[in-house]
């Protein structure tokens, strides 16, 4: 009875054994062949992950031969033992990746194709869970003193045996499981060092250079600053394009206007609104148009349609435009000028903007008008270079931000799916936004600088200022998150900070001598250029 007990114990053990090593290979094989398959793909995934970015070239091409590799360990009786013991030290891998990934990063990327390609993180998790666990039955039934079939008597000569032996296997499992996450983590902390850490330059924070003043709870996290002047703050919101919130710098006397705009048969994309008393702009430049109307009545006709398609514009006066648009030539970013009433409207300037990677990406950036110094003001995101010119565009300076990064730090892919061109990993972001006013800049920075203190770093946002006339670093003061959430965008005017956190707009007020001259009078010279 005994025997015929222990046999079939042997038996449902090495057939839960089979089940469990063919689930791996298939599991492993499939994996791995799809990764190969669509190696690019899976290559500029993993390089945009958050956690490996600056390992994905190598880890891309470790994973899939490492799932195969075990898939054919798994697949040779002999070497299962360690084929099950790599399985587990994989699983506990991704398990630890998708852990951190959810925990610890910064942004959360699309979750994994092939054959998880519907999961989420969460069910991904549970899955790798699950065969984690898999691996571990697996380990323990292969324990020799269970499961190659000795007889009853060698057992009873040798009674502690398997549990000994029980007990050195989860004693291994335990170091292969620590070991796992040891690994992943050093190459998630090691990653963030390269991405984010390794810069060597110095800020100033003078006391008390910004005071918060006055907050408004807009009531939904969709609002963008669409400008402001005389006064007053203007809101837009891209899920409700015609609508403008505006509020005075008190926030206290806020009004709601429906702008009036002729837009049948228009086919908007990308439409952003711009105002700049007592004009404001409501353009598209996929289409492309541009509308022009008064803030005292809020309607506005089409001043410039079909002439040149852009990607940003920003008004010089009612009738001039500084505006980046692709290059029918080569299909990369220029800056250029448009001229309503000119014989011919657009001109390009094709060496402004110059070329580090691909002419596209590298050259993303902040395209920006500053009435009181009349310059127009380039700030590029991926690296530290500053353009200023003149608004014909013909005399321009170069400058650069305070931080190290002067050459782009993107992987750009051309997939040959559609020919489509995109990032390839998470771009190192140098500059994240941008503001100008009274001949001052003031950037937010996305770096750590040196002996800055990463507790604050997280609670905060860092805002840089530059003066744009001698091209010099002024000093940098914190924008600190408001319930928790960072700035999501702002601008600067009539000697105020405007910056909204998720649906809350908070002003504040600057004071400091390199701020004495942002004063009433920038809102008369704003208006007096605007008109000119």
């Amino acid at each position: 009875m005994v025997t015929n007990k222990m046999k079939w114990s042997v038996k449902h053990s090495r057939i839960t054994l089979e089940v469990i090593c063919l689930l791996y290979i298939i599991l492993f094989a499939y994996a791995a062949v799809s990764k190969l398959l669509d190696f690019e793909s899976f290559r500029i995934q993993l390089a945009q992950s958050p956690l490996l970015t600056a390992h994905a070239d190598w880890v891309a091409w470790t994973v899939p031969l490492s799932e195969l590799i075990v898939a054919g360990m798994l697949f040779v009786p002999r070497l299962r033992f360690w084929g099950l013991c790599s399985a587990f030290f994989l699983m506990v891998m991704f398990t630890t990746y998708i852990v951190i990934i959810l925990n610890f990063t910064d942004f959360i990327p699309c979750s994994c194709g092939g054959v998880l390609e519907d999961l989420g993180w969460t069910e991904h998790l549970v899955f790798n869970l699950l065969f984690v666990l898999l691996a571990l039955i697996g380990i323990l039934l292969l324990n020799p003193q269970v499961s190659n079939g000795r007889n009853q008597n060698q057992r009873q000569n040798n009674p502690s045996s398997p549990k000994k032996l029980t007990g050195k296997l989860l004693v291994i499992m335990g170091a292969l499981a620590l070991g796992s996450m040891a690994l992943v983590t050093g190459l998630f902390l090691w990653s963030e060092d390269i991405v984010h850490h390794r810069n060597n330059f110095t800020r100033r924070y003078p006391h008390h250079p910004i005071k918060r003043t006055h907050e408004l709870d807009l009531g939904f996290n969709s609002y963008y600053l669409a400008g402001a002047g005389q006064g007053r703050i203007f809101l837009a919101n891209p899920t409700s394009p015609l609508h403008i919130v505006t509020s005075d710098t008190t926030l206290r006397d806020t009004l709601h206007f429906q702008m009036n705009i002729p837009h049948e048969n228009i086919g908007f994309r990308s439409i952003k609104t711009i105002v700049h008393p007592p004009y404001f702009y409501f353009m598209d430049g996929t289409v492309p148009i541009i509308f022009r109307g008064s803030t005292d009545t809020w309607t506005a006709n089409p001043i410039l349609r079909g002439e040149a398609y852009f990607s940003l514009a920003v008004p010089l006066s009612p009738n001039t435009f500084a505006i980046r648009a692709r290059s029918t030539q080569n299909n990369e970013n220029e800056l250029g000028l448009v001229r309503l009433g000119d014989s011919i409207p657009l001109s390009l300037k094709p060496d402004l903007l110059q070329k580090q990677v691909d002419g596209v990406f590298d050259t993303d950036g902040a395209l920006l008008h500053d009435p009181v110094s009349n310059l127009v003001v380039y700030v590029h995101y991926y690296h530290n270079k500053i353009i200023l010119a003149d608004t014909l565009l013909q005399r321009t300076r170069y400058g650069r931000t305070i931080d190290t990064i002067s050459f782009p730090q993107i992987k750009v892919a051309t997939l040959q799916k559609g020919n489509q061109r995109k990032m390839a990993a998470p771009p190192l972001i140098v500059n994240k936004r941008a503001a100008v006013s009274n001949g001052l800049l003031f950037v937010q920075g996305n770096l750590l600088g040196r002996n800055e203190s990463e507790f604050m770093w997280k609670r905060a946002s860092v805002i840089d200022v530059y003066d744009l006339m001698d091209q010099s670093y002024v000093l940098s003061f914190y924008v600190h998150h408001i319930r928790k959430e960072p700035l999501k965008d702002f601008l600067v005017a009539d000697g105020n900070f405007i910056g909204i956190f998720d649906q809350t707009l908070v002003t504040y007020k600057l004071q400091g001598p390199p701020f004495d001259n942002i004063r009433a009078n920038a809102q008369n010279d704003t208006l007096a250029i605007m008109q000119d």
